[in-house]
């Protein structure tokens, strides 16, 4: 294919992504509606564990990763299986269905076929974001007073910009064809993509903040914020994004910087603790 086919593939995609965000109506791809569904039903004060049983048995996919994480090892470790909906969520929680109804949406990204060059930088991707969620999960439990449900769920959603690209980018199948472009335009646009789609969601100003924004780091041990949180759990995560040009150097350097006050032996055993959720959710949806 041409620069100049590319150039103009490139610029009806960024063009149509554009004005979807300026007129505040930005078009999901299939694979988010159940996670756009389970998200709203969840900001509902009246939803009850009956009426949120029955939207999630209604999306089989979805359905079957909540009854295998309820008796996953974390959540079971006396080994007392549940088989159904309602007795799963009542023991993982309506916090954590919304980080899975997330990884669902990134599941189903890794199976179109029309993406195959870049599914193992998706797969990555997907990786990344879980390491991201359970080990800022685990130093908010053992290191901050911040709620380790919301610094997971902020964890998985932090790069949900990148997700919503590349679910979109298969209109414009003359993008394909080509990984570096693709990847710089991931890399440039994920961010402000990122926080429009959670406002879409409507998702807490906090939340929204969380979504690759350097600039907001309060620079603070231990984090007074999620978005802090998140900031530091993206760079002492052992999976990296795979769209990130940052030198490795410059990474380890912010990380050390960003952590000046913990203690090492504590931080190995965060890191050693997260490694365990992260398998855990790794092979309830079998990606490595």
């Amino acid at each position: 294919m041409s620069d100049k086919a590319l150039n103009l593939a490139e610029q009806a995609f960024l063009h149509s992504i554009s004005q979807e965000l300026e007129n505040g109506e930005l078009r999901f791809p299939t694979s988010m509606e159940v996670t756009m569904r389970v998200l709203e039903a969840l900001d509902d004060p009246d939803m009850d564990l009956s009426s949120m049983s029955t939207m999630v048995s209604a999306e089989p996919l979805l359905a079957a990763r909540t009854v295998a994480l309820a008796n996953s090892a974390w959540y079971n470790p006396g080994g007392r299986l549940v088989t159904d909906v309602p007795k799963s969520l009542v023991r993982i929680g309506f916090a954590k269905l919304r980080a899975l109804s997330v990884a669902v949406a990134a599941e189903q990204l890794m199976h179109r076929e029309v993406l195959g060059p870049f599914q193992p930088m998706i797969r990555k991707l997907w990786a990344h974001c879980v390491d991201v969620a359970a080990t800022g999960c685990v130093l908010a439990r053992r290191c901050t007073r911040l709620d380790p449900d919301a610094a997971f769920f902020a964890g998985m959603v932090h790069d949900i910009g990148q997700f919503f690209l590349l679910a979109r980018v298969w209109e414009y199948p003359e993008m394909l064809s080509d990984e570096s472009p693709l990847s710089d335009l991931v890399q440039v646009w994920h961010a402000p993509i990122g926080r429009a789609v959670l406002s879409a969601m409507s998702m807490p100003r906090e939340l929204v903040d969380a979504v690759d924004n350097p600039e907001i780091y309060g620079g603070e041990w231990p984090p007074k914020s999620i978005p802090d949180l998140v900031f530091i759990a993206n760079l002492v995560a052992e999976t990296r994004n795979p769209f990130s040009h940052e030198d490795e150097t410059f990474r380890s350097g912010l990380a050390r910087a960003a952590t000046l006050g913990l203690d090492e032996m504590l931080l190995a055993d965060v890191l050693a603790e997260s490694v365990e959720e992260r398998r855990m959710l790794m092979d309830l949806f079998r990606i490595g």
